[in-house]
């Protein structure tokens, strides 16, 4: 099996849409998709990803366990969109003269999806590399059904950019088993960028001002995107809405004065199994620093 680059963004959403079409249809929490199915880095793309952009030095840092990272913030890239005295700056410039070095982030992102009383959420929290090939990095996902409870699945993966080692960290004892990635490079952050410049695009509706996210100065870019809007920006993203049924998607993102997405939020509606799936998939991103490296889990480095 091969592990694409991708964030866990589709598998979030793939896993939550069949978990609730599950419930849907009278099944337990054990008609949830296996484990395995949720790699933190996955197949090709059920929403885009959007990825922040920052400076920061290319050579590679040892990296921290996803659940406590420790890296020193660098200070913004690039050189950015002028800021008045007031803290406002032009989310276009910013956009356009954002950095594309190499960087780690820490990205913590929630899925949901509910239909006709059911529910399913997915958790991530890692961290990740943003502008290398492979976007190596070492992540944490959790499911779990209805009103919480014990997650029926939760996987921990480590991506080293050559391979990918996963564990079902719902067993206890469970091993690490590697898939091969063979350096495969399928999406590109500028990708996500051409999502925000679309919003920045797309009219002074769209410009929602400034605003505090996560502890700093934004921009808040906001619309509802079409399916047809999409093929102009994704066209691969363009034909899984329509094959899915799906018209439109709801997009929020926040920027700092230097083009670095902060957080990002989508929503969606999906036709599914004769009911209506809503999707709210969330994604902030904390703890920027120096690219780092990602080594093979220690029992699984033999």
């Amino acid at each position: 099996m091969t592990i694409r680059r991708t964030t866990l963004t589709t598998a979030a959403t793939l896993l939550a849409l069949s978990a609730v079409a599950a419930c849907d249809d009278g099944d337990d929490a054990q008609s949830a998709p296996p484990a395995a199915s949720a790699p933190a880095t996955a197949g090709a793309t059920a929403s885009p990803t959007v990825i922040p952009a920052v400076s920061a030095s290319a050579t590679p840092t040892a990296a921290q366990p996803a659940s406590s990272p420790t890296t020193t913030p660098t200070a913004a890239g690039g050189t950015g969109a002028p800021v008045d005295a007031t803290g406002a700056f032009d989310p276009a410039v910013a956009l356009a003269q954002a950095d594309r070095t190499p960087y780690a982030a820490t990205e913590t992102m929630k899925t949901t999806a509910t239909a006709d009383g059911q529910g399913t959420v997915i958790t991530q929290t890692g961290r990740i590399n943003f502008y290398t090939p492979t976007r190596e990095g070492r992540i944490e996902t959790k499911m779990t059904i209805g009103d919480g409870g014990e997650p029926t699945i939760w996987m921990e993966s480590v991506n080293t950019g050559s391979a990918v080692f996963m564990r079902d960290k719902s067993t206890p004892g469970s091993s690490w088993s590697p898939t091969d990635t063979g350096g495969e490079k399928t999406s590109s952050d500028d990708d996500g960028a051409a999502y925000a410049k679309a919003l920045a695009e797309a009219g002074p509706a769209a410009r929602k001002g400034m605003e505090q996210k996560n502890g700093v100065p934004a921009y808040h870019l906001g619309a509802r995107l079409t399916a047809d809007q999409i093929k102009a920006i994704d066209p691969g993203e363009h034909q899984k809405m329509v094959e899915k049924g799906v018209g439109a998607k709801d997009y929020d993102i926040w920027i700092d004065h230097a083009g670095r997405i902060l957080a990002q939020k989508q929503s969606m509606k999906v036709p599914r199994g004769g009911t209506t799936v809503t999707s709210v998939i969330t994604v902030n991103y904390t703890d920027f620093g120096p690219r780092e490296t990602f080594p093979a889990p220690t029992a699984a480095a033999g």
